[in-house]
């Protein structure tokens, strides 16, 4: 069980690996979110850079560590899940993963941001 100033420490993390990404994190994006059009992985991206809506269904731990934004038929991007299925043209989803410093195990400590890397992954839902 993670302490109240772990989660704290953690979630802070996340925030910045999320908002910055390449700089506070290690970013990845798979073959599907790259091969968005130009104008598309961009919205995405500021979607994701700019989310703030975490609830319980996608932060039970409350870590900030995963999210999904959505491209609408009419074309714009939301990071509200539209209550009608059918108004979804493309689910991309955005997680954070901690690793150690060598990049080959899980870190045993995240909220210790000098034994953690953490690595942003962006990837079509159809690809998780």
């Amino acid at each position: 069980m993670r302490s109240p100033e772990q989660l704290d420490t953690i979630r802070r993390l996340n925030d910045a690996a999320r908002s910055n990404p390449g700089t506070a994190s290690i970013a990845n994006v798979t073959l599907g979110f790259q091969s968005l059009p130009d104008a598309d992985r961009f919205a995405a991206l500021a979607a994701i850079v700019g989310f703030s809506r975490f609830d319980g269904d996608n932060d039970p731990y409350g870590e900030h560590d995963f999210g999904a934004v959505y491209r609408l038929a009419t074309g714009g991007w939301t990071q509200e899940r539209p209550k009608d299925e059918k108004t979804i043209a493309e689910t991309v989803f955005w997680k954070v993963d901690y690793y150690d410093n060598t990049l080959t195990y899980g870190s045993e400590v995240p909220w210790d941001e000098h034994q953690t890397k953490r690595v942003l992954t962006i990837m079509l839902a159809n690809e998780y």
